[in-house]
């Protein structure tokens, strides 16, 4: 039985060269935390030395421009889409992790990690019987339930959230999804184009790996997956600090399985510092 629960993993992750510090943290904790086999680093090929300095010669890193065929960072962000050409990277990302599904590496499975997250407990992804481990949450983000919908045709009847820094995939089950997606929309280009023409909701931000593909497994494979909760804290920044140290790290270990570190948060802790010296 403890062959599914062992079974290891190939890590992977879409990275931003501020978001190294964090990522070179996950990196040490991520083998000794999970059942793993190796790191696979999405990110811009300019940033290579910087990555490969700082993470080693046994992590694999990818070429993001040329990782998911017919899609750049570049191309995106032609796009008229609300917060573009800023907000493109952040929908690119998720295809780039998306497209590590098309892979041949021998598995089925392999995990998504967010650049910014830290294990600080030992995680499985597997029960006794082979069944996937979803860690939930408890965000509700509408937007990306429209999106959903409209991308899949059917309802995905929301019970809880899938956006928990990381998600366990098998890759048949995810490029199931997607040919499914492309199957919906006729036409030449690939499914991630086909996703960034057809979102729907308000706002910026209105299409989420996480949710589309757990409530996909939900749906339509509900007898793969087990959902669990964990104890995890997504605003590690505001607590510590963007660049913990491993003493934080300790303290933190005591009562979460895994931290985020998000920039954006440690940008308004460092605000909120700055006012707090002028105030009476």
């Amino acid at each position: 039985m403890n062959q599914f629960r062992h079974q290891p993993l190939d890590i992977v992750t879409a990275c931003r060269l501020k978001d190294l510090h964090i990522l070179k943290l996950a990196a040490q904790k991520l083998p000794q935390m999970v059942p793993f086999k190796k790191l696979h680093v999405l990110a811009a090929r300019q940033n290579f030395p910087a990555f490969a300095r700082a993470l080693g010669p046994d992590v694999a890193l990818l070429d993001e421009d040329t990782f998911v065929p017919g899609l750049t960072l570049a191309q995106m962000r032609t796009l008229a889409e609300p917060g573009f050409p800023q907000g493109a990277g952040w929908y690119f990302q998720q295809f780039l992790k998306f497209g590590f599904a098309f892979q041949e590496t021998g598995d089925d499975h392999y995990l998504i990690w967010d650049a910014d997250t830290v294990p600080l407990r030992p995680l499985e992804f597997f029960d006794d019987e082979g069944r996937m481990l979803f860690t939930t949450a408890t965000e509700h983000h509408r937007p990306y339930f429209e999106t959903y919908q409209n991308l899949l045709r059917h309802n995905p009847r929301r019970e809880f959230s899938f956006i928990s820094q990381h998600i366990i995939v098998r890759k048949s089950i995810l490029r199931e999804m997607l040919q499914t997606i492309e199957q919906n929309f006729p036409g030449p280009e690939n499914w991630a184009w086909k996703i960034m023409r057809h979102l729907a909701g308000d706002g910026t931000n209105r299409f989420s790996e996480y949710e589309t593909l757990g409530h996909y497994v939900k749906n339509i494979h509900p007898a793969t997956a087990v959902f669990r909760q964990l104890p995890w804290l997504r605003e590690g920044s505001k607590l510590v600090s963007t660049h913990p140290s491993p003493a934080d790290l300790a303290r933190l270990a005591k009562d979460y399985a895994f931290v985020s570190f998000e920039a954006n948060h440690g940008i308004l802790r460092q605000m909120a510092a700055r006012l707090k010296k002028w105030l009476p």
